[in-house]
């Protein structure tokens, strides 16, 4: 297992932001990640776990304690002619290359998109119309509070849009199985080629950014990026945080922004939306680390505490 002491974590996420961890763990097997949470748990050392670092927000104050970082659980394995498993450290778009020349369909959404395995089922990541759900067969997670570890299918999880009721303070993924379908490598690959080329033309996949902001609220029929458009968020800026001019759902990292420039920018999406349309939009990023009450709200008047791990200061 690699371990990293006082790393800066800015490295770990796709916006570019984070302060200092006291130690960065990089489990490459199921029994290290495993032992490791039990010698935390002993010592009643704080700990947190990030996957490919999208759809989160360090704070640039740091994250005390350990950060768990699971990208080297990277396994994948065809179980059988439509069966696919992959740990929870797997990036999207090798697991749905992997699918393709398996000559299997089903993942062609995760193409482009810049998560792990882990991520996408607490998120229920998707795309084009399909999502991480409809292809789950079972998840394996260990249980914190038995120390157990437990198989889950999508009956028990509870998926909704962008969200799942698995607590990663609670239960930790530690790979999934993928139930999919034949078609030609050649239809399959075409396929990911247009939705690779759709993204491409809509976000700023280029600039540094964690994803989506908000997510579209289930209230309207109207994508969140459309609300913020309409109130003229685009190029709106606080310190190095910057809306997209390409898509209003995306803060982008300009060069050297903060986390507490982040939040800000998002409030004030929020709230500018809020006065408008009477509809408060719900963080798709995540926190992770030390936030002030100012900043936390962000998160606690959508309701968005369940899952975060973030500590509220002030």
């Amino acid at each position: 297992m690699k371990v990293l002491e006082n790393t800066e974590l800015a490295q770990f996420t796709t916006i570019k932001i984070g302060g200092k961890a006291d130690k960065v763990c990089i489990p490459s097997t199921t029994s290290e990640l495993v032992n490791l949470l039990d010698e935390l748990s002993s010592k009643n050392e704080h700990w947190s776990i990030i996957g490919g670092g999208s759809n989160i927000l360090i704070s640039s104050h740091g994250i005390p304690g350990t950060v768990i970082c699971t990208t080297s659980l990277n396994w994948i394995e065809n179980l059988g002619p439509d069966l696919i498993s992959a740990g929870a450290g797997v990036r999207l778009p090798r697991l749905s290359a992997y699918a393709a020349k398996s000559s299997l369909s089903g993942m062609e959404f995760f193409e482009g998109i810049p998560g792990t395995v882990g991520g996408a089922i607490i998120m229920n990541a998707g795309a084009h119309g399909s999502s991480t759900s409809q292809i789950m067969e079972t998840v394996s997670v260990l249980n914190l509070n038995s120390g157990k570890i437990e198989i889950l299918t999508p009956k028990d999880i509870n998926f909704g849009y962008r969200l799942s009721n698995i607590n990663p303070n609670e239960k930790i993924i530690l790979e999934a199985k993928f139930r999919l379908v034949s078609d030609t490598e050649t239809a399959i690959k075409r396929r990911m080629k247009e939705f690779n080329f759709a993204r491409r033309s809509s976000q700023p996949i280029k600039d540094p950014s964690a994803g989506c902001t908000f997510r579209n609220p289930l209230e309207l029929n109207t994508p969140a990026g459309k609300l913020l458009d309409s109130i003229g968020a685009k190029n709106w800026s606080i310190g190095s945080a910057n809306v997209s001019s390409m898509h209003a759902n995306f803060i982008i990292n300009g060069g050297n922004a903060m986390s507490h420039d982040v939040c800000k920018l998002m409030s004030k999406m929020q709230e500018t939306v809020y006065q408008k349309y009477n509809v408060l939009l719900k963080p798709e990023i995540k926190p992770l680390g030390v936030f002030t009450k100012e900043e936390a709200i962000i998160w606690t008047n959508a309701d968005q505490t369940e899952g975060n791990s973030f500590i509220i200061t002030r």
